[in-house]
């Protein structure tokens, strides 16, 4: 199979310039629509050939006037310049309409990878929660020395039939998902759901990620039931009325 056009979209002069310096050019090369707002998106190319990546890094993505959007990916072949991302287009911000207008043959420039939360190192057993910014981080456990196991993972969602879906896509099973509720209601639900899962398999780390406030109280609550903050990997990838976190 032929490689995308890798020639990305037209930038500014000065933006173009630094693009060519410190990213990666990259052509879309499949976009699978897997559940409602969810696309898996395969990007490839020359540049993407011989990257060191590690589970949980990041790529962000080059929008046009500065704006970027980060995502994990889910993989990285080096050797053949392949990755995949899982795109979750929700609202109206560029990063959504980036992910509904892509379409193969399209081409886009990232940064990275670069270090956000490195799974590697991520102790055993373990709790995993996030929500869906966080399945690409879900579905890269497998790549680290233990895979997935003795990881489970809790995610806060809009939609569990959405959220089965696309976890199913790309591969994810039996992960707790919780459905939100107004002014945080349901994070009542996922304290008792990790105090169960913390007394049952004798968790003593995490990884956390995902909405700010979350992270916070869910943090928290793990450091309540023993789990040492030296064992925690916490990386927010949103927070309401804020962007750029990572």
């Amino acid at each position: 199979m032929s490689e995308p056009d890798p020639n990305p979209m037209p930038l500014g002069r000065v933006e173009g310039a630094v693009a060519k310096l410190f990213t990666k050019p990259a052509g879309v090369q499949a976009v699978v629509d897997v559940a409602d707002g969810f696309r898996l998106v395969t990007l490839a190319g020359a540049a993407l050939r011989q990257v060191a990546w590690s589970p949980g890094q990041k790529v962000q993505v080059l929008l046009g006037g500065w704006v970027q959007r980060t995502y994990t990916p889910l993989a990285w072949d080096p050797d053949a310049g392949v990755t995949q991302l899982l795109a979750y287009a929700h609202g109206t911000g560029p990063g959504a309409a980036w992910a509904r207008a892509l379409r193969v043959g399209g081409a886009c420039h990232l940064f990275g990878p670069r270090r956000s939360l490195e799974l590697s190192s991520l102790g055993r057993p373990a709790l995993l929660f996030g929500d869906e910014t966080s399945f690409g981080l879900a579905h890269a456990l497998r790549f680290t020395p233990h895979a997935a196991r003795d990881v489970h993972i809790v995610l806060e969602v809009g939609s569990s039939l959405a959220a089965r879906a696309a976890l199913a896509a790309i591969g994810v099973a039996d992960a707790h998902l919780v459905e939100r509720r107004a002014r945080d209601a349901h994070l009542a639900e996922v304290q008792e759901l990790a105090s169960e899962l913390c007394r049952t398999h004798a968790i003593d780390a995490g990884a956390l990620s995902g909405k700010a406030t979350s992270i916070a109280r869910l943090g928290k609550h793990l450091r309540q039931l023993g789990v040492p903050r030296s064992r925690l990997l916490i990386k927010a990838y949103w927070a309401e009325g804020k962007t750029g976190l990572d």
